[in-house]
């Protein structure tokens, strides 16, 4: 009789982030710079990566972790969940096991009420990183309103080399707009929000007409409802793109908390 294989154990970085330092960068963005208990890692070739925060319990102040069960799965309660928020990785040092986070900031919610009131010496936890998009030899073309900024951002300060890229962001304000690398691969737009065209980012994008139509990668995050319009335009024009050439995510929802809305539809 032939053994079964062992599943291989998992591993959840569960690490304790310590803040550094606290710095207003725009009207829209508080930076923080934090340590890591624990080792973790950003893959260089990921596009907009990401980390899972978990916030102190604003009573208590307590952070909760997931954590394995005896069948080696990963029980997240629903208090973790109330807690837990997904953020871009704005810089990331392994030598110093460092990480930076731009905030963007809302009128009220748990990320923004936390970065406003973080001070050096204040903890939060991650469980760890993630990218579920690589660089591949097509064109990416990178869309976000002010929630995705320090995503494409990071994205295009670690490109390789001769990778080709259109970058479209939509911000608040002209102060919200940082220096980027100069690149002849790369073309950025940057928008500032007008009420009076509540869809200029999804314009914009529509009606640029890429020179690489047949090789495109579409990444966007953004407002929920401005993700589901530019999912379905793009869908519409670019009919001969496979699904998978067309990753954009909900990053937030106008009224909602995380976890009470799909980041895809």
């Amino acid at each position: 009789m032939t053994d079964r294989p062992q599943k291989s154990k998992k591993l959840i970085v569960n690490a304790l982030l310590t803040v550094l330092k606290v710095e207003k960068i725009s009207p829209s963005f508080i930076r923080v710079q934090f340590s890591s208990n624990k080792p973790f890692d950003v893959d260089s070739a990921w596009v907009c990566p990401h980390v899972k925060l978990l916030f102190p319990e604003p009573i208590t102040g307590e952070i909760l972790f997931p954590k394995l069960d005896e069948d080696n799965k990963i029980v997240v309660s629903d208090k973790v969940r109330q807690l837990a928020r997904s953020y871009s990785v704005r810089e990331f040092d392994s030598v110093t096991n460092q990480l930076f986070i731009d905030f963007a900031i809302h009128e009220s919610g748990l990320a923004t009420v936390w970065s406003r009131h973080a001070k050096v010496g204040d903890q939060i936890g991650m469980v760890g990183s993630a990218g579920k998009l690589s660089f591949t030899d097509n064109c990416l073309v990178l869309m976000g309103d002010i929630s995705a900024a320090p995503a494409i951002c990071y994205t295009l300060e670690h490109l390789p080399e001769k990778q080709k890229v259109y970058a479209f962001i939509l911000v608040n304000h002209a102060k919200d707009i940082v220096p980027l690398p100069d690149n002849e691969n790369v073309q950025v737009n940057w928008l500032i929000q007008d009420n009076t065209k509540p869809n200029q980012l999804v314009d914009v994008v529509i009606n640029t007409e890429f020179a690489e139509q047949d090789k495109l990668m579409f990444w966007g995050g953004m407002e929920s409802s401005l993700a589901q319009q530019l999912r379905r335009a793009l869908k519409d024009k670019y009919t001969q793109l496979a699904p998978e050439a067309i990753h954009i995510t909900s990053y937030w929802r106008e009224g909602f908390a995380e976890g009470e809305f799909k980041h895809r539809d």
